[in-house]
């Protein structure tokens, strides 16, 4: 008898794990047709978009670009990098269109990341001030042109929706009915602590093509012990914040400063070439500009062929990286069409995309180009608003975006540079920015 109650309390613990997974099993199912992700990352972008590589921006900024246009972030003037003082009265402006037929309302949240933008473990109530969420409203009517659609500014920091901590953020607008994350775009808030100066050296690598070497000095606060290993020195090229560069060189033979730097085969390339979109009217043409068609639904606006290499200097002085849509209510949308003159070296089935700062850098499929055999050349068409941009053609290759096998090689422009200070608190547990410069060099 004594044997028969042991045989069975053996076999019990099984029927138990059994059940267990019979239960988990039962629930995953009954989840299977909700998303149960975190708000900041509903409705993101498709899988095309995550596999490419090496891109100019952090990957799946707009998301729905079908309603989605002219999408702005910034201090101060559309150039303004998108950073803002902890504890100031420093604001950001968010500017964008809605295509749609009617006025609409959307949500806005925060999600706080860590130096390398992944999202990091903090809780909302911790980094943000006042309510989680706030709501954009009251959008301001196309008066004229197709396609119809709506323009939006919204500002904050504001009395309601705060942030109480530094570091990186991303701001995610949502649709408000259905809460679909529409589009997600990335900002700084730093403390402005310690003092940074930085220097840039110029030199050519063994192809003899020009290089920017960066080197930052920073002063840090008296509560960093351990500067080398607490402190991380980022770079960034024209906010092209999806390639930016960690310097691994170090000094820290001067008690209370460290200085870091690029190595050489980190540096970014000096000579960067833009083309500049100059589109202030529609129905005017321009020296880039060869025909318009007007009575077309939405107008067309045919540009000149583009020739890698044949114009080595910038047409303007002012640069359009950061773009400038028009903000007026008599602004239109047109279709416009690039055109690429296809060079020996680049094959006739590659794959070119056109990017700039009417889609944020980031590389959509609306911009893919299509070789023309008539021509010898490639195309593409997409929807624009009237303004000012700079844009690049781009060769992607194993799923790898090159920059400059389409980029003119002695084209002298001004580059832009980020250079932040994070610092790991190990007690708080994340990356806080310690400080942020933002300049020039040519």
């Amino acid at each position: 008898m004594f044997s028969k109650v042991r045989t069975i309390y053996k076999i019990a613990p099984y029927f138990r794990v059994l059940f267990l997974w019979m239960l988990v099993i039962s629930y995953l199912i009954s989840c299977s047709s909700l998303d149960l992700r975190p708000l900041s990352s509903v409705g993101t972008a498709s899988q095309e978009q995550k596999a490419i590589e090496n891109t100019l921006s952090i990957p799946s900024l707009i998301h729905d670009t079908s309603r989605i246009r002219s999408v702005q972030l910034f201090r101060g003037t559309p150039a303004g990098v998108p950073v803002i003082t902890l504890g100031s009265s420093e604001t950001l402006t968010l500017n964008f269109d809605e295509i749609a037929e009617q006025v609409n309302m959307f949500s806005v949240s925060l999600s706080h990341h860590n130096a390398d933008w992944t999202e990091s473990n903090l809780i909302p109530a911790f980094f943000m001030g006042g309510f989680m969420e706030d709501v954009i409203q009251g959008g301001t009517p196309n008066m004229l042109g197709y396609p119809s659609f709506f323009s939006y500014t919204y500002r904050f920091p504001n009395r309601d929706f705060s942030v109480r901590a530094s570091g990186n953020y991303q701001l995610h607008i949502h649709d408000y009915a259905s809460r679909e994350i529409l589009f997600t775009l990335p900002f700084i808030v730093q403390e402005d602590r310690g003092s940074l100066s930085v220097r840039v050296e110029d030199f050519f690598d063994f192809r003899a093509t020009p290089k920017h070497q960066i080197f930052a000095n920073y002063v840090h606060p008296e509560f960093i012990r351990m500067p080398q290993s607490d402190l991380k020195f980022v770079f960034t090229q024209n906010q092209f914040w999806g390639r930016s560069v960690t310097a691994t060189e170090a000094d820290v033979s001067t008690p209370g400063q460290i200085t870091r730097h690029q190595t050489r085969e980190q540096s970014f390339p000096a000579r960067y070439e833009f083309r500049t979109l100059w589109m202030d009217d529609i129905q005017t043409t321009t020296r880039d500009i060869i025909e318009v068609r007007p009575d077309a639904r939405p107008p067309l606006v045919r540009l000149q062929f583009d020739v890698v290499d044949l114009d080595i200097n910038p047409r303007f002085s002012r640069s359009y990286r950061f773009g400038e849509p028009s903000t007026s209510r008599n602004a239109r949308y047109a279709d416009v069409e690039f055109n690429l003159q296809r060079p020996e070296w680049i094959r006739r089935n590659a794959e070119i995309f056109v990017t700039g700062s009417f889609v944020n850098w980031q590389i959509q499929e609306e911009f893919r180009m299509e070789y023309i055999h008539d021509e010898d050349a490639f195309r593409s068409t997409g929807l624009i608003k009237e303004g000012r941009y700079d844009y690049k053609y781009v060769l992607i290759e194993n799923n790898t975006v090159d920059v400059f096998p389409l980029s003119a090689f002695f084209a002298d422009t001004r580059q832009f540079y980020q250079v932040i200070i994070y610092y790991h608190d190990l007690q708080q547990g994340y990356d806080r920015v310690l400080q942020f410069i933002n300049f020039e060099h040519r």
